[in-house]
């Protein structure tokens, strides 16, 4: 019985402090939880963030996007770039964007109300266009507007007017060429709409105006279409071509010398008749089938087989040869002092 006791004691004693462990331990669980709590659910509750947009010179920007990153909350800003979002929590992360400009990303932390300033993106939208009664930036135009400058012109020596020379550069325009004649000029088309009407450096001008700017004294050509033409009225029915020409610029003084020389000829034709008796026979049977008889006689027709021992009237001529006897030239030499 001794030595039973003896061993049924240590037992007793490690169990009892056991029982005093994990009592300390609820109690400091207890402890932790109730001051954990009430920051946890700080966190965690709505907050209403208020802020305004500007740009890099302390401009408002209007219209701009603020969202919450995750989620489908999101308000734009007034005309003072003023906004107000209700987000999930003071960790949310805001993102600010709009048009022209880098978006950003803004981490509440707590914070009540924010300032956010865009940085704007450097790209071509600063190009100036010629709208018409004026000039506007890319960015801003809504119009269907075409713009080739002169580097687009001075790239390709298609012809010995402007018009030949923009063919394939200008969207929505087409290029018709009536005759083959070494510098003979194309008929633009807006949308095949007819033609359109040309405006010169402000000056109402008609088609062969244009045709007569060399095509190295032009900065920029601009077609306007649709309902970017209105301002003119209705003469602007078929869209409007609006050129502007070089001008001097502060610098130095700057000599240009601009030759070109090329060969025009066809690279097909077709095969026709050569001699007048073939022309006298063919048409002769043309009309015998189509009304019955013909003029011509036989012995008429024997008189153009003799050909010119008949007399200058039945003589031949190779009208083919004569007009495609040999490549025309055409050159080109343009000097401009700026």
């Amino acid at each position: 019985m001794k030595c039973s006791t003896m061993r049924i004691t240590p037992v007793l004693v490690c169990a009892a402090n056991s029982l005093r462990q994990k009592r300390k331990l609820l109690l400091f669980t207890l402890l932790l939880f109730s001051f954990w709590a009430p920051i946890y659910a700080q966190v965690n509750l709505p907050v209403t963030i208020s802020g305004v947009v500007k740009d890099a010179n302390g401009d408002a920007l209007a219209n701009s996007t603020i969202s919450e990153k995750g989620t489908k909350n999101a308000t734009t800003s007034n005309t003072e770039g003023k906004f107000t979002i209700k987000v999930a929590s003071s960790k949310a992360v805001l993102i600010v964007s709009t048009v022209g400009y880098a978006s950003q990303q803004i981490n509440i932390a707590n914070k009540s109300s924010v300032e956010i300033a865009l940085v704007q993106i450097k790209s071509d939208l600063d190009e100036i266009v010629v709208i018409g009664y004026g000039t506007k930036k890319k960015e801003s135009l809504t119009g269907a507007i075409s713009t080739v400058t002169s580097k687009d012109l001075d790239r390709v020596h298609a012809g010995s007017t402007v018009s030949t020379g923009l063919a394939g550069k200008i969207p929505g325009v087409t290029f018709r060429m009536p005759d083959g004649r070494p510098g003979a000029s194309a008929n633009l088309q807006i949308r095949n709409m007819g033609t359109p009407l040309y405006v010169i450096d402000g000056i109402q001008q008609d088609e062969g105006q244009f045709n007569n700017i060399a095509p190295n004294d032009i900065e920029s050509i601009t077609v306007l279409k649709d309902a970017s033409a209105a301002i003119y009225g209705v003469r602007a029915a078929n869209g409007v071509v609006v050129v502007t020409t070089k001008k001097g610029t502060i610098g130095k003084n700057t000599i240009n010398v601009d030759a070109y020389a090329g060969l025009q000829s066809w690279f097909r034709f077709a095969d026709v008749l050569k001699n007048s008796y073939d022309y006298a026979y063919y048409r002769a049977d043309a009309e015998i089938n189509r009304f019955g008889g013909t003029g011509f006689t036989q012995a008429e027709l024997d008189k153009y087989k003799q050909g010119a021992s008949a007399g200058n009237a039945y003589r031949s001529f190779d009208w083919r040869k004569y007009i495609l006897a040999s490549p025309a030239p055409q050159n080109q030499v343009n000097v401009n002092i700026s």
